[in-house]
C-alpha cells in the first residue's frame, strides 16, 4: 500500500482536521491544488532538526503544505514565535531565513491574534509534544517517507516532462488555489501582468524582473529591496533560464502562454 493510500485508510478511522486553503491561507508555504494531498508541519524556531528540514522543504512539490509553530522547548521559543504572528505572514520567506539564522524577523505590527489562535488550535488538534513533525491528511509520517514518495506527476508540455523540483523559485507565493499549471508574460503583455494574474492564477509563473519588481510577494517576499527579494530573485533568474534552456526554440517568446495542469497550452 501507497504511503497515500495508508494515510487516507487511517484518515478515515481517525479524523482530524485539515486547514482549509482560504482560512489558513497564511500558514501555506506553496501553491494549494485540490488534486493534491494536505501535509502539515510542526516546528519550534530553536530546533536544530526543525532548522535543518527547512532546506529540504523546497523539495516536497506534490503536496499543499501548511506550517505551524509549535513552541514547545520554553519561553524563549514562545517569545519568538509571538513575534513572528507581527508579520504579514507567519510563515514568509523571511520568518524562515530569520529562523535558519537563529534571528528574530524585523516585523513591528500589532500581533494577528486571529492567526496565532489559528496556529494554537491545530496544535491542540494534533496535540503535538515532539518537533519536527509531519502529519500528511492527518496522520503522521517522516519526512523521508516524504521525499521519498512524491504525488505530483509532472505534466508533459510540449513535449519535455519538467522536474518541477528544480523550480520550485518560480512557484507563487502568497500561496492561492492554483487554476493553471504555468503562465509566460511575454514582455508585450507586461502592462498585463495583473489581469493575467488574476485571471489565469498560475502555480508556475515565467515573467520579466518588472513585474516581480512591482509584485515581490509573487516571490514572497515584503519588499523588492530586502535580503529576500535578492535571494530569491537571483535563484529565479537561474530556475527561468534552466528553464527556458529545456525548451530550446519550442516557446515561442513573443506571445503569452498558458499551460494548464495536463500540459495543454493555449496562446493569449
Amino acid at each position: 500500500m501507497s504511503l497515500l493510500l495508508w494515510c487516507q485508510a487511517a484518515y478515515a478511522s481517525q479524523v482530524m482536521p485539515i486547514p482549509d486553503p482560504i482560512a489558513q491561507q497564511a500558514f501555506l508555504l506553496n501553491g494549494w491544488r485540490a488534486d493534491r494531498p494536505n501535509l502539515l508541519i510542526f516546528k519550534d524556531p530553536f530546533c536544530p532538526y526543525c532548522i535543518k528540514a527547512i532546506p529540504k522543504l523546497e523539495r516536497l512539490v506534490g503536496y499543499n503544505i501548511y506550517l505551524f509553530w509549535a513552541p514547545i522547548l520554553g519561553n524563549r521559543s514562545q517569545q519568538r514565535v509571538t513575534q513572528f504572528f507581527k508579520c504579514d505572514r507567519p510563515v514568509s520567506e523571511s520568518i524562515m531565513q530569520a529562523v535558519v539564522q537563529g534571528n528574530s524577523p524585523a516585523c513591528n505590527q500589532p500581533i494577528q491574534q486571529n492567526l496565532m489562535q489559528q496556529n494554537n488550535d491545530y496544535l491542540d488538534a494534533y496535540q503535538i509534544n515532539s518537533v519536527p513533525s509531519f502529519y500528511l491528511q492527518g496522520q503522521k509520517v517522516s519526512l523521508a517517507q516524504l521525499l521519498k514518495y512524491q504525488q505530483s506527476e509532472s505534466a508533459t508540455i510540449l513535449g519535455v516532462k519538467p522536474d518541477w523540483t528544480r523550480f520550485n523559485h518560480m512557484q507563487q507565493l502568497p500561496a492561492w488555489q492554483s487554476k493553471n499549471l504555468l503562465l509566460f508574460i511575454a514582455e508585450k503583455d507586461i502592462n498585463k501582468a495583473d489581469e493575467l494574474l488574476n485571471q489565469y492564477q498560475p502555480e508556475y509563473l515565467i515573467t520579466s524582473v518588472q513585474v516581480l519588481q512591482k509584485h515581490p510577494k509573487l516571490l514572497g517576499c515584503n519588499h523588492n529591496k530586502d535580503a529576500c527579494f535578492s535571494k530569491r530573485i537571483k535563484t529565479y533568474h537561474q530556475q527561468k533560464a534552466l528553464f527556458m534552456l529545456m525548451f530550446g526554440d519550442k516557446l515561442d517568446l513573443s506571445q503569452s502562454l498558458l499551460f494548464a495542469h495536463n500540459g495543454k497550452h493555449n496562446l493569449l
